[in-house]
């Protein structure tokens, strides 16, 4: 029987903000805590789990994920792709759910659709395509096979933090099916990643302000972020990493891919 789970990967270290997996978002409850509580929400998967390196310095977190009662793994610090490979067969996951410890308000209702459409068009990776990717909110669907695939036929490159790097590339290797993000949820401008001081700081004010606890949903923050402008001003200064930018760029190849197979 087919088995998906949701794998929650994170890790300590950080060019622009060490640690930020740890650092308190509510009173008590860390950013990652926070950010697998709303995973638990989610309708459509098999199993919560955290995936992080062997690195002594991500024993906290480990802990932190064993604390809360979900499964760790751990692999290879620097060959994430691997790592999620690794991840899979642990978990027994024919497909992953792919969750950054880094976006706290992943939305759970657009994943739970990408999971549904990922098996109803027996795809081997199902995303938002464009610059949603940007906000931070959103998770990717990717079979087993396809990571497997990309480890093995990929480059040294297609291993590091963009995993779906290799799929892009060669989107008519595999079956790709993509979502569009709902009117609601499309704020490309806003940033909802973490990855700076700032980042944490308007998300600590986000779940303040709303003062629902960890549970809060992704359209919640974004309606309040369109009536206080002052608080989408916090980050809005930030750059968003070069891969990011480099995945976005390569839709347009996979939408040409896929044309071509209708």
């Amino acid at each position: 029987m087919s088995r998906t789970v949701c794998l929650v990967t994170a890790r300590m270290a950080s060019a622009r903000c060490p640690g930020k997996a740890l650092l308190d978002l509510l009173s008590g409850e860390p950013l990652l805590a926070v950010l697998i509580a709303r995973m638990r929400t989610s309708k459509t998967v098999d199993e919560v789990a955290l995936a992080t390196s062997v690195n002594k310095e991500n024993d906290a977190i480990a802990d932190l994920g064993r604390g809360l009662g979900v499964r760790v793994f751990r692999g290879e610090e620097e060959d994430v792709l691997k790592r999620h490979i690794g991840a899979a067969w642990a978990f027994d996951a024919d497909t992953l759910v792919r969750v950054t410890g880094d976006n706290p308000l992943t939305d759970v209702g657009t994943m739970d659709a990408l999971v549904k459409l990922h098996h109803e068009r027996k795809a081997d990776y199902t995303y938002v395509p464009g610059e949603a990717l940007l906000m931070g909110i959103l998770a990717e669907v990717i079979s087993h096979d396809a990571l497997e695939t990309s480890w093995n036929e990929g480059e040294p490159k297609h291993r590091s933090e963009l995993v779906t790097l290799y799929i892009k590339e060669h989107p008519a290797d595999f079956r790709i099916a993509m979502l569009d993000l709902p009117p609601d949820l499309l704020r490309p401008g806003y940033r909802l990643t973490v990855d700076h001081p700032e980042d944490i700081r308007l998300q600590r004010e986000i779940f303040r302000l709303l003062g629902r606890g960890p549970r809060i949903e992704t359209r919640e923050a974004i309606a309040l972020l369109d009536t206080r402008p002052d608080l989408v001003a916090i980050n809005a200064h930030l750059t968003h990493k070069s891969v990011n930018h480099r995945s976005v760029e390569l839709d347009a190849l996979v939408k040409a891919a896929q044309a071509t197979r209708r």
